[in-house]
């Protein structure tokens, strides 16, 4: 965390200037905790300060603060003017809470320097509920440091880790069972984009898994951009999209961190990455070996981000188990290759590929290891998947073989594609089952790209539709780091560079009828005199001298500064604002 200490010696007397004074890496960092200050771009400090100071804002700003750190804000919100060493509370080092004050400043809640802080004025409006005489708070404050649960069960670290590929293995095996499942069975989209319950049945059934877990499987493997969507005959179809087949081609653990990774990012209904990344903190560090419970957990999220929006109590849930079947954990204990993604840590974990199958009498092909992209092609054109347990078990059937039919495979050429894949003869029955495809009509060919390298056409494939997170603080809304950067020194340059000064002919006012809401913004921070020019309700256009109390959601509330009469303006109705300062 950067220290907000401005650059000069003089405390700043507006949280405008406060801004203006940060370095480039200070800012950034503010844009980046804060990212709705940052979208859409501001055009200069006053614009970003008159943004910071917004209670939507500085709600979206709280959700970020621990539940030490909200007290702090709590008690700091009360003060008009204060210093860290000098703001009690009970039960509480001074070093934490001076730590909790820095993060305040850090994220622009309270403005100033170590000698006078002061809280943004909306900060006492969103607190003001919980404001009760001279104590912001009603009761004892929180812990200053997160929970430890020192008294967790622990696993053995090594045995955590093996299980945990285990199921990272599992996981890349039934999601290629998945999409070849929707390459040979497209799955049928209903209105509301999901599949229809009947066909998440039988996805489950072949995956064996739970109903929710099946869900979830077809969300990740979505939004990981392996399954696309193709209109046919006015519906849609779950198909596999090119992606699939560049996918394929990866090693088993690049595989795994491409699911993994858009699980994290992408897949929101067990919450956004941010949310994941500091539920799995909990755990500590992996050599821990510790287990944890949803309990546990929403424990530690209680601590960590006590004004996060309630739903995630349940998404801490279902992350965790999740969290289980995707390889993260294993045994209820965090992986060492899981906080961050560390895919080549799994790779020397996991089976080696094999370019052979068992064919049995049954017309069954049993996979006895991961298949080879060769192989998985092979397999996955001329037989279905009907996979049970920990093998993947495919089955031709005249179906099947048809279908390689009409993308261009001849029965000789099927014949010696199994031949070579088998580690067993081919049984007299799966020969005359492919050998009676030559007595039976044509099919039409198949529409699709012709491939040089297996003398087949390959299926068309779907359009990758990535669904966006319903949040209203999504990470995909703000911008990234880079953007951030960029922002930063557009609004360097626009401090360095100016626009030209105003004609001297033009009156002293001339600036004033820009945007007044800078001014109006700035002027509830620092308590100052405002010249406002506005039209009342009959269309007069009226001047008056007031003191500025909050601008929010449109209304600008004040108070006259001779007669001190409570005012209420909408904001559309000010056409000019000017703080009153000496010399100006």
């Amino acid at each position: 965390m950067g220290v907000m200490a401005p650059s000069s010696a003089v405390s700043p007397r507006t949280l405008t200037q406060m801004l203006r004074e940060l370095d480039a890496a200070t800012l950034t960092q503010l844009l980046l905790d804060r990212p709705d200050l940052a979208v859409p771009t501001p055009t200069g400090f006053a614009e970003l300060a008159s943004r910071a100071t917004t209670r939507h804002s500085i709600s979206l700003a709280l959700q970020r603060l621990t539940a030490f750190e909200v007290w702090v804000a709590g008690v700091a919100s009360a003060s008009r003017v204060f210093q860290p060493e000098r703001l009690v509370i009970d039960y509480a080092e001074p070093a934490d809470v001076g730590r909790a004050c820095e993060r305040l400043r850090s994220l622009a809640l309270v403005w100033g320097d170590a000698a006078a802080l002061r809280p943004v004025r909306a900060l006492s409006n969103v607190f003001e509920k919980a404001v009760s005489g001279s104590e912001p708070l009603g009761h004892s404050p929180p812990p200053a440091h997160p929970p430890e649960f020192v008294d967790a069960e622990t696993r053995n670290p090594t045995l955590v880790t093996k299980v945990a590929a285990g199921s990272a293995f599992e996981l890349v095996r039934r999601m290629n069972c998945l999409v070849e499942h929707c390459d040979h069975q497209p799955l049928r989209l209903r209105r509301d984009g999901g599949p229809a319950t009947r066909d998440l049945r039988l996805l489950a059934e072949m995956l064996d898994v739970r109903s929710a877990a099946a869900v979830t499987h077809l969300e990740i493997a979505r939004v990981t951009g392996l399954l696309g969507i193709s209109s046919h005959g006015g519906d849609d179809l779950l198909v596999p999209s090119t992606q699939f087949d560049v996918w394929q081609d990866l090693e088993l653990h690049e595989q795994w961190l491409e699911l993994a990774q858009a699980w994290f990012e992408r897949q929101p209904s067990t919450g956004l990455g941010w949310l994941k990344r500091l539920a799995f903190g909990a755990f500590g560090a992996p050599e821990e070996g510790r287990v944890l419970t949803p309990a546990d957990v929403r424990a530690w999220l209680d601590w960590q981000r006590p004004r996060r929006p309630g739903r995630t109590d349940r998404q801490a849930a279902d992350l965790l188990e999740q969290a289980s079947w995707l390889g993260l954990t294993g045994l209820g204990a965090l992986a060492a290759y899981a906080l961050p993604l560390d895919g080549a840590a799994l790779a020397e974990l996991l089976p080696t590929r094999v370019d052979h199958v068992v064919v049995q009498a049954d017309f069954t092909a049993i996979a006895p290891g991961p298949l080879t992209p060769a192989a998985a092609h092979d397999l996955g054109t001329l037989a279905d998947v009907e996979s049970r347990g920990g093998a993947t078990v495919y089955r031709f059937s005249t179906e099947s073989l048809q279908r390689a039919r009409a993308l261009g495979w001849d029965s000789d050429t099927i014949l010696a594609t199994l031949q070579s894949r088998s580690r067993t003869p081919l049984p007299q029955p799966l020969r005359y089952l492919v050998r009676d495809l030559d007595r039976l009509k044509p099919p039409p060919a198949a529409n699709g790209v012709w491939d040089a390298a297996h003398h087949h056409r390959q299926p068309l494939r779907g359009s990758v539709h990535l669904p966006n997170a319903d949040d209203d603080d999504a990470d995909d809304a703000f911008p990234d780091a880079a953007q951030v950067a960029a922002i930063v020194v557009a609004l360097g340059a626009k401090e360095t560079n100016p626009p030209p000064a105003a004609d001297p002919t033009v009156s002293r006012w001339g600036d004033v009828f820009d945007s007044p809401l800078g001014a109006l913004r700035e002027a509830v921070e620092t308590s100052e005199v405002v010249w406002c020019g506005y039209v009342d309700g009959a269309g007069r256009r009226t001047e008056r001298l007031v003191r500025i109390a909050s601008v929010d959601e449109g209304l600008v509330e004040a108070r006259d500064a001779k007669t001190d009469e409570e005012m209420h303006l909408p904001l559309r109705r000010i056409t000019a604002a000017h703080i009153l300062r000496p010399g100006a």
